[in-house]
């Protein structure tokens, strides 16, 4: 009953204040207080609420003032900590009555929770939104923006090689947005103008380079090494003051050197190099400085061939020779050994060395080996018939053996012909992705060192040899000349594809292996070819 009483006082007071006409001074303000139970008005020059949001059966009117209040009074916080002594003694029931009639109507309880609570936070500037917004702002910023991005620039390709976490939600992400016009890889095959190359020749020969003078400074000497390692079989010796030139530097504390006719890896610590080196040989005499001892045969030595750069002359003038009948080409000086080629009758060779020896060393084409002098036509009489019949119109050797296998092949590294750009490229872009073996998979990275997906590393790869060629592998799969994968030549790429969609790139290394950011498990590594390949392209052209 007492509470009824009071509800019934305090509506009645209600109705007096709502019918009292209140003056336009908006520093008059009418407050509800309590106090032993009897409910009375009285004005207080403190902050308080506008009287018109008292009334219950206007709370609809009352609610846009008090959202209001916040964001232009000031003073509301004050006034939150003396309404709160004035409405705590009574119960809830009958301060819900009094009090948050004025903040909402639709709860008794929590409004006065809600309005000591909220009132401290939207003091300061409009916490509502801060403290929302900013969530919103940082949990995409850290999921979301990330899988759009990097799913827009990569994951047309990368993803769906992988089955790490990281890479699932982007792959379905991108694969959704990026959905391949063709139902199965037969179809995306057809659709290709994928055709057959003319065939290259991979570059046997070597380039001449500039010379980047070395010179032992321990008076112990240096030792030549087949490989990167203090362990590994030693290939040559040079002596204090040892002259020897730099073929590369790959800036990891060794050398790959040629010196005389030995070439191998020497430690970079050995050696002065570069001006102060081209001083002392100034000083004393190029030809009086000292050359490396061979203590390893060159085709029992793998580092011969770990670049075909020297800084030899290795163009020299043409020797005409024609076969006088059949001619067979040895891989050493007795016919017992292995023939590399056969002329044929009338064919055009070229002596390269020994031509005043009964055994001499010839190419014809590709091939490459030792003849007997007297089994062909020299001297005049093969210059008079060559210029008869015209040079590119001469029979060339039919080639029995390749130059990599050819162990005669390097006898001399001298040629009539100079050395495919195209093919020195290839061997050096494969040589250099190589070095980048055990790297990092990055999904969405471009960088060999610190991380790379799979497009990424064959652009940055061909980017460093000054080839631009587009960023993920959907694009890079019709950039350049569409073949067959079993044409595929060292340097060239190579496309995987799955239910239509080219999800992958490699690069092709030779010997039916391929060098690729895999995933992010695997990391950068050589492999076969999955079964999954599709065709290759080619950039690199002469």
């Amino acid at each position: 009953m007492r509470k009824k009483k009071l509800l019934t006082a305090a509506l009645c007071t209600v109705l007096l204040l709502a019918s009292c006409a209140v003056s336009g001074d908006d520093n008059t303000i009418w407050q509800i207080e309590i106090a032993g139970g009897i409910v009375f008005a009285s004005e207080d020059g403190a902050p308080s609420l506008p009287v018109t949001e008292t009334p219950e059966t206007k709370a609809p009117e009352t609610q846009p003032p008090q959202t209001q209040a916040p964001e232009t009074e000031p003073p509301l916080p004050p006034e939150t900590e003396t309404q709160s002594p004035e409405t705590q003694p009574p119960q809830t029931e009958t301060q819900d009555t009094g009090t948050q009639n004025t903040e909402t109507q639709d709860t008794e309880t929590q409004n006065t929770e809600t309005q000591g609570s909220t009132e401290p936070v939207t003091g300061p500037s409009e916490p509502d939104t801060e403290p929302v917004t900013t969530p919103e702002t940082e949990l995409p910023s850290e999921t979301q923006p990330p899988t759009e991005t990097n799913s827009t620039e990569t994951m047309p390709t990368e993803s769906e090689s992988e089955s790490e976490s990281e890479t699932e939600k982007p792959k379905k992400s991108k694969t959704k947005k990026k959905k391949s016009k063709y139902k199965s890889n037969k179809e995306l095959i057809a659709n290709q103008k994928i055709v057959i190359p003319p065939d290259i020749e991979l570059e046997f020969r070597f380039a001449k380079v500039d010379k980047r003078f070395a010179i032992v400074k321990n008076d112990t000497g240096a030792k030549v090494y087949e490989e990167k390692s203090g362990e590994s079989t030693v290939v040559g010796e040079l002596d204090y003051y040892g002259l020897c030139y730099i073929l590369e530097d790959q800036g990891d504390g060794w050398y790959y050197i040629e010196s005389g006719n030995v070439r191998g890896f020497l430690k970079a610590e050995e050696v002065v190099i570069d001006e102060v080196a081209e001083r002392i040989a100034g000083i004393k005499g190029v030809d009086l400085l000292p050359v490396a001892r061979l203590l390893v045969a060159r085709t029992e030595n793998s580092a011969f061939e770990y670049t075909h750069t020297t800084v030899q002359d290795v163009v020299v003038d043409k020797v005409y020779a024609l076969a006088s009948g059949e001619v067979k080409m040895y891989e050493q000086r007795k016919s017992s050994s292995t023939v590399t080629g056969i002329l044929s009758d009338q064919a055009l060779c070229y002596i390269l060395a020994d031509s005043d020896k009964d055994w001499v060393f010839v190419e014809s084409g590709d091939a490459r080996g030792f003849v007997e002098k007297h089994s062909l036509i020299t001297g005049n009489k093969a210059r008079a018939k060559v210029s008869e019949r015209g040079e590119k119109n001469m029979t060339l050797a039919q080639m029995l053996v390749e130059p990599k296998d050819n162990k005669a092949c390097y006898y001399t590294l001298t040629s009539v012909k100079e050395a495919s750009q195209a093919a020195k490229t290839r061997e050096a872009m494969v040589k250099f992705a190589l070095q980048f073996v055990g790297n990092r998979y990055v999904w969405g990275g471009t960088s060999l060192t610190d991380g790379a997906d799979c497009s990424g590393f064959v652009q940055s790869i061909y980017a460093n040899f000054d080839y631009s060629i587009p960023r993920v592998a959907e694009d890079q799969a019709g950039y350049g000349l569409q073949i067959p994968i079993d044409s595929a030549e060292p340097g060239d790429l190579i496309f995987y594809a799955r239910n239509g969609y080219v999800y992958h790139v490699s690069m092709y290394i030779g010997d039916g292996q391929v060098v690729q950011a895999a995933n992010s498990r695997a990391g950068i590594i050589t492999s076969g070819i999955a079964d999954d390949a599709v065709w290759a392209t080619r950039v690199i052209t002469d």
